[in-house]
């Protein structure tokens, strides 16, 4: 990204801070257009002619240090939604509004734009009894915000990316992400939580994805940190008939990691998949909680999660299955590895 596409996703994070109903918003407005069209002079203008700013443009100009570029997944070009230390970062970001909205919690929970979705799906299928979870919902503001509508699919996929800095001794974040793909509708994430340092994190976090008819939504969820960095994750899945959601998880760090995904099929029809792979070691320890509720007949479900645990490492996995009467012709299918060592647990499934 350019430093023209910078700035102009830096006016989105701008907007967040300021009010945008008031008069003097459309003179900005209408100013931010106007660069947008023409971008910065060229010696091709008069006034300019003898004075370049083709080297300025070509400068990775940021806050925040280069190698944290390092985390970004380069074989592939992504939108990119980018919070340090809990903040959203236009200079690392890449949003759009093209046909699609892949911004911020912050916008959607504020701007009258965004208010009958918010109003529809906002806090509806996460768990109103589950403490992290409500807490979540106490201090929730920012996070990412995706919609896609009918028919609709990005131009590529998306990137949700949070960084701990370490500037505190120990810091709790707690993201909340709100995804809703309309009938018929695509979409890709890549969702990751990165420490830069030793010092202790704690973060929290909700997602909320909602899959209309015929959606189909892959999730994979990337988790490689430090040794203290804690992660507890909460992902509520509503479905509707003939949709597709898989979501992939990857242990591959971290000092405590709790992976809860809950699944609601309400339709007929309807596959959810999920995938996990964990390798850990030294102390390290991963809790994979999942849920699937069939409320409704000729559904699948499918999980498949492997696990390699060295040294003190410790695992869990907890896996629930509902049917519910109603819901006959139910194809469910767990698979678990043989326990690679003695510090693999196993619940039963339910």
């Amino acid at each position: 990204m350019d430093l023209k596409d910078k700035l102009i996703s830096s006016f989105m994070a701008f907007e967040n801070n300021v009010d945008v109903e008031h008069s003097v918003h459309d003179v900005r407005t209408a100013a931010m257009k106007n660069f947008e069209t023409k971008g910065f002079p060229s010696k091709k203008e008069e006034a300019w002619k003898y004075t370049s700013l083709n080297s300025l443009q070509k400068v990775d100009f940021s806050i925040f240090p280069k190698d944290v570029k390092k985390y970004f997944i380069h074989e592939i070009d992504t939108y990119k939604i980018v919070f340090v230390d809990g903040i959203y970062s236009s200079y690392l970001s890449e949003t759009t509004h093209d046909g699609v909205d892949i911004c911020l919690m912050s916008s959607a929970l504020t701007k009258p734009m965004y208010k009958q979705v918010i109003e529809v799906y906002f806090n509806k299928i996460a768990s109103k009894d589950d403490s992290l979870t409500s807490l979540n919902t106490a201090f929730s503001r920012e996070g990412a915000y995706i919609y896609i509508p009918k028919n609709k699919m990005p131009k590529k996929p998306v990137e949700i990316v949070h960084f701990a800095t370490g500037n505190e001794a120990s810091v709790m974040l707690q993201p909340r992400n709100l995804i809703v793909v309309e009938e018929n509708a695509e979409l890709q994430v890549i969702e990751r939580h990165q420490s830069l340092t030793s010092n202790e994190v704690l973060t929290n976090s909700v997602t909320e994805i909602f899959a209309a008819k015929s959606a189909i939504v892959d999730y994979y969820k990337i988790q490689n940190d430090k040794g203290t960095a804690n992660l507890i994750d909460n992902t509520y899945i509503d479905q509707r008939d003939k949709s597709l959601v898989k979501i992939h998880s990857f242990c591959f760090g971290g000092k405590l990691i709790r992976n809860n995904l809950n699944f609601y099929q309400n339709g007929e029809h309807i596959d959810s998949t999920m995938k996990g792979v964990t390798i850990l070691g030294d102390k390290q320890h991963v809790d994979h909680h999942t849920l699937v509720h069939h409320k409704q007949p000729n559904c699948e479900s499918h999980q498949d999660y492997k696990g390699i645990y060295g040294e003190n490492s410790t695992g869990v996995f907890n896996g629930k299955i509902i049917v519910d009467k109603i819901a006959q012709k139910t194809d469910a299918f767990q698979q678990r590895p043989s326990t690679p060592n003695p510090s693999w647990r196993f619940l039963p499934m339910t």
